[in-house]
């Protein structure tokens, strides 16, 4: 009976961990609550042909449940859940042959298991544990493969728990090897090991959690600093409106005025004092590149508001090629920070050059002012902003964009002249 209670907690371990793995690795195609309602019945199913201690039926049910439900739950092929089931299987018997094998060999008792509750328990918990490092592994490595990981460096940290705790369980092994265990001493260690079993699940589910929990906090400040960009962005926009609004009011007075003057000298002079008003309305349209055009005059009246000198030199080239939307962000993020600073220092300025290098490459120059050397942190600027929280939003935005175009990316501080400046050189995608 002890047994059989040991196998349904095994069972139901064996139950999480193919499902975690399932969601981890595929893309589902039935909702949460039938993916687990199948896998759970599938899981039971193969626990009652268990106990009928038929070895190959068991494997090979284990291969085709699995290699028929996966298909069913997730959006992948039967050669790939087939090719799954067969990791599952291979895994499974691996850890319990190598469990066995290192049990007979420091105890010298191989079919100890057999009439042993202390052995039995040991070689299953211990080779549960094995399977679950191997099948987290795997996972891994086909997650990277896919695409789907999320990059933590100090993932792999948490294998030292399941490491730790087979540890654990080989030297309780080796005490109810030494000394008979009372009965009650018994039922403690056959609870302690299968807690022992779960809370190592529960590490690797809170680890999960909290990677999720980032994420979402990720995408929130992500679509605050956006939304705030674009409140900044409709304020430019009004009033950049209004201030057309009174200058096409005020030009049939302009006019007017020139159509009174006498002479050619009164008449220039009068041109050159409205023509910086013209101009300003006249940014949009200098590249050819109607987003590169609007950020341009986006990033112009802002420094205009904030009296930071701002000049732009767009030559041959325009960009064109580069999605709006990434084109945006990155034009965005890069004359944030460069604002940012020039606004603090003495006789602020933002210059950016946007030029043909040659025939396959584009450059973008971005100078500023910038008071004081940027103070670096691991390989990355530190940020001045008050809500530390985003720091690093902007810098991930930049380098994936910069990422998917093949760019390469340098900026230098020129601690004399106090100029910070962003140079980027674009491989020029042929249209």
């Amino acid at each position: 009976m002890t047994k059989i209670i040991i196998d349904i907690f095994m069972y139901l371990f064996q139950f999480f961990l193919i499902w975690y793995y399932s969601d981890s690795l595929f893309d589902a195609k039935r909702s949460t609550f039938k993916r687990a309602l199948v896998i759970f019945l599938n899981t039971a199913f193969l626990g009652v042909v268990y106990q009928f201690n038929i070895t190959y039926l068991n494997g090979a049910l284990i291969i085709v449940t699995y290699a028929l439900i996966l298909p069913y739950l997730y959006n992948i092929s039967f050669k790939t859940a087939i090719f799954h089931s067969v990791i599952f299987l291979a895994v499974m018997l691996a850890s319990e042959i190598l469990v066995m094998t290192i049990s007979s060999v420091l105890y010298k008792d191989f079919n100890a298991l057999e009439n042993s509750t202390s052995a039995y328990l040991f070689v299953v918990i211990t080779s549960k544990l094995i399977y679950y490092v191997i099948m987290i592994a795997i996972l891994k490595l086909f997650a990277k493969k896919e695409g789907k990981e999320q990059h933590n460096k100090y993932y792999w940290l948490l294998f030292v728990m399941p490491l730790t705790s087979i540890m654990v369980l080989i030297c309780f092994r080796y005490i109810a090897y030494q000394i008979k265990l009372t009965q009650t001493i018994t039922y403690f260690w056959i609870v302690s090991s299968i807690g022992l079993l779960f809370a190592n699940i529960l590490v690797f589910a809170i680890y999960e959690l909290s990677l999720k929990n980032t994420r979402e906090l990720y995408e929130l400040k992500t679509i605050q600093r956006q939304q705030e960009q674009d409140k900044r962005y409709f304020e430019i926009i009004d009033r950049s409106n209004n201030d057309m609004r009174i200058f096409s009011h005020d030009i049939k007075n302009h006019l007017m005025q020139i159509r009174n003057l006498e002479n050619m000298d009164e008449v220039r002079s009068y041109i050159d004092g409205i023509y910086p008003t013209v101009e300003r309305f006249n940014r949009t349209g200098i590249s050819k590149n109607k987003i590169l055009d609007l950020i341009i005059s986006k990033y112009a009246i802002l420094c205009e508001k904030k009296n930071i000198k701002f000049s732009v030199d767009v030559k041959t080239a325009n960009l064109s090629y580069i999605d709006d939307t990434d084109l945006s962000s990155l034009m965005n993020n890069l004359l944030d920070n460069a604002i940012e600073a020039a606004e603090k220092a003495d006789g602020g300025f933002v210059r950016v050059n946007i030029f043909s290098k040659n025939d396959t490459c584009d450059g973008l120059i971005i100078k500023n002012t910038c008071s004081a050397l940027p103070i670096t942190e691991g390989g990355r600027l530190k940020t001045t902003k008050p809500d530390k929280s985003l720091h690093g939003i902007g810098m991930d935005s930049i380098n994936k964009i910069l990422k998917k175009y093949n760019a390469v990316y340098d900026r230098k501080y020129d601690e004399k002249l106090k100029v910070f400046e962003t140079d980027i050189a674009f491989t020029r995608k042929i249209q």
